[in-house]
């Protein structure tokens, strides 16, 4: 008797919950359905006299439920999925030393891809090591779009987990005055690829990396 008061106590919690999620209107309609394929069964049985035959209807609706319980379930488990904020963006955290971010910061400020007027080295250097909580500090481009992702796409290289998204996620890119989308640089990019000429410029920049 224990395990039976269990076993319904189990299973009334477990509907509670359920209900609980906004599936009452789920439930409602199974009845509605389940009481208009009950009387077709009924009606089945009452002009033929066959079992078997008024047994078609509660089949097909035990299958209907079946579906959509499964659908439903998959629906609930998208919302989730994107209704839950992922883990917050605490800072980018490279592992770059000040020395490294200096020979970057320079070159990207000589040919006039970051605006220097706008993102001072010490900007830069929040942005990229610190955590976003410890400065106001932000990164102004000026460069082109396409040319602003493949200059993004080299700093993934060395941090594992970065995606453009992230950068954007960040709200401290800008492009010319505007926060960036990671959306909006991948399709100017292919559809505007800088050229190889700029790439192998940007590729000098962080080359000398590779030797250390």
């Amino acid at each position: 008797m224990v395990a039976l008061y269990d076993k319904k106590a189990k299973v009334n919690e477990d509907y509670t919950s359920f209900v609980k999620r906004g599936n009452n209107s789920f439930i409602l309609s199974i009845i509605l359905f389940g009481i208009m394929f009950i009387y077709m069964a009924v009606d089945l049985y009452r002009d033929y006299g066959k079992f078997w035959l008024a047994l078609v209807p509660v089949v097909f609706f035990v299958i209907v439920v079946f579906i959509s319980s499964i659908m439903n379930a998959y629906r609930v488990k998208l919302r989730n999925r994107y209704r839950n904020p992922s883990m917050k963006l605490v800072g980018f955290n490279m592992d770059f030393n000040e020395r490294i971010l200096r020979r970057i910061y320079g070159s990207l400020t000589k040919y006039e891809f970051l605006d220097e007027d706008l993102t001072s080295f010490t900007d830069f250097y929040n942005v990229l090591i610190l955590d976003f909580d410890e400065h106001e500090s932000a990164l102004y481009f000026k460069c082109t779009v396409p040319q602003l992702k493949y200059i993004l796409e080299k700093f993934k290289q060395f941090k594992q987990g970065l995606r453009l998204k992230t950068f954007e996620k960040s709200a401290k890119v800008y492009h010319k005055g505007n926060l960036i989308s990671s959306r909006t640089l991948s399709k100017k990019y292919s559809d505007y690829p800088p050229g190889r000429e700029f790439e192998k410029l940007i590729d000098s920049f962080f080359a000398f990396l590779g030797d250390n």
